[in-house]
């Protein structure tokens, strides 16, 4: 029987914001979800999957590598974003270092945008842009001779559940708000986002799974795995709100009361009757994509969406008792120090209870890239950075420049934003609140703490009561 290591570097490794490039122990892991989806397709023609996951040891590229020779695995298949393409390449050498004859593939965002670059690697055998069931299943059992593959993009046809069955649960635990860190499974509805923002890279084609599929699979890791948090990762999960009704009434007739969801969505897809509806399913989080405080700006980033739709979206969510998560950008094209100062008074606005602050990262792919490239409205700091991609981290580090603020303006104000929002009155008595209801992760409240560290000089009144977790 061959053998595929379905592989996730460690990513934490990437970021340092908060913990100086260091991480906790018990912190927030989601699972692998596109890793055992294509598990669950390709084990139908009698293949040997095993999931190694980086992330939840925090191995060293070294490690990781190890594991799978240790394993004799046939085929490595790995998933990159930009940031961690690099990582990806060296799990490859490590690998061809000491066995030739393992095939190597690498698939994700970064491959997809950039096939024919990631495709010079000399120790990487295939590149699959897209969806990766279909090519898997011509490089491992079709031998197929090209090394660029392209997958195919139809409606998500595997009838069976994610081979969840290949993860230890008590690896992956995330914050629900109410509960603090809880075993959390990520589950999908639908893959693609038919929105043009030009920051984004992503497929624009909807795929949907058969809605009791979906409500099967949440059922499964409830009884076998005993999740009680589940993050539906959809792109855009209101996109079809009738589509979204009929899966509320799905996970009501299950009857789990103890189960708690979040979603992703957009501020203008957000009604008081859809979320009436799923708060009534225990949905208690809704994260968006706010960008930015100015109109133009959101309307030059084709982001289709008003500032006024994200203060009534917010307003709604609040009224309803969901907590609003939002995440915003800086460095947009153009951008200056007025919008900026704009997009942090707009969050401080917002009845949002969780702010991101991200640093505008070019993608490849993306329509900011190729405005990176030109020199529209923003620029990359060092000619190198253009395809330095460890560097594309989002937080703590600027790529790029506009005309108006240098790459080091723009680290200021995403640390300005995070102390700025994370010192409001409201927002430290509604995490206060949270630690009272039981919320006792110190992951969770690392944006609080270092904002007030930032501020003024000390924890947050409750943090030595958090639990215990070492900083590796």
């Amino acid at each position: 029987m061959k053998k595929l290591a379905l592989t996730r570097v460690n990513y934490s490794q990437l970021y340092s914001v908060y913990d100086n490039g260091k991480t906790y122990s018990k912190r927030d892991i989601l699972i692998p979800y596109h890793l055992i989806t294509l598990a669950s397709y390709i084990r139908k023609y009698k293949i040997d999957v095993r999931i190694f996951d980086g992330e939840v040891d925090l191995f060293t590229q070294e490690q990781l590598s190890n594991e799978i020779l240790e394993w004799k695995a046939d085929f490595v298949g790995l998933t990159s974003t930009t940031p961690d393409i690099d990582l990806n390449i060296e799990i490859c050498n490590l690998i061809k270092q000491e066995n030739s004859e393992i095939i190597t593939i690498i698939g994700g965002p970064h491959a997809s945008a950039l096939p024919h670059d990631v495709s010079k690697n000399y120790n990487v055998d295939y590149v699959v842009v897209g969806d990766g069931e279909d090519a898997l299943k011509s490089i491992i059992c079709d031998g197929c001779d090209k090394k660029i593959i392209y997958g195919n993009r139809q409606n998500i046809r595997n009838k069976e559940i994610p081979a969840h069955d290949l993860l230890d649960y008590d690896k992956y635990q995330f914050s629900d708000p109410h509960r603090g860190r809880i075993k959390t499974a990520s589950v999908m509805s639908s893959r693609g986002c038919p929105f043009n923002c030009n920051f984004c890279f992503h497929d624009k084609k909807i795929r949907y799974r058969t809605i009791d599929s979906f409500v099967e699979e949440i059922e499964y890791l409830y009884k076998y795995k005993d999740v009680r948090y589940f993050y539906v990762y959809d792109d855009t999960f209101l996109i079809n709100k009738k589509r979204v009704s009929k899966i509320a009434d799905g996970i009501k007739n299950l009857q789990i009361s103890d189960a708690h969801f979040q979603c992703l969505t957009r501020g203008n897809l957000i009604d008081d009757g859809i979320v009436k509806k799923l708060r009534d399913v225990n949905f208690v989080r809704m994260s968006m994509g706010v960008e930015s405080g100015c109109d133009d700006i959101l309307i030059d980033a084709h982001k289709g969406v008003k500032k006024i739709d994200y203060i009534d979206s917010c307003n709604i969510l609040k009224s309803n008792g969901v907590e609003a998560r939002g995440s915003f950008i800086i460095g947009h094209p153009y951008e200056t120090h007025k919008t900026v100062m704009d997009t942090i008074n707009f969050s401080k606005q917002l009845d949002l209870f969780h702010a991101n602050f991200n640093i505008m990262t070019p993608y490849p792919g993306t329509g900011i890239y190729e405005m990176t490239l030109k020199g529209n409205g923003l620029k990359f700091r060092k000619k190198e950075y253009s395809h330095k991609w460890s560097a594309y981290r989002r937080w703590g580090f600027s790529v790029i420049q506009t005309d108006d603020l240098s790459g080091g303006d723009l680290e200021y104000y995403q640390k300005h934003a995070q102390t700025e929002f994370y010192t409001q009155d409201k927002i430290f008595k509604y995490y206060l609140n949270l630690f009272k209801y039981g919320n006792k992760s110190k992951y969770f409240y690392r944006p609080l703490n270092f904002a007030w560290n930032n501020k003024f000089g000390c924890n947050i009144s409750f943090w030595d009561e958090l639990e215990d977790s070492n900083i590796i």
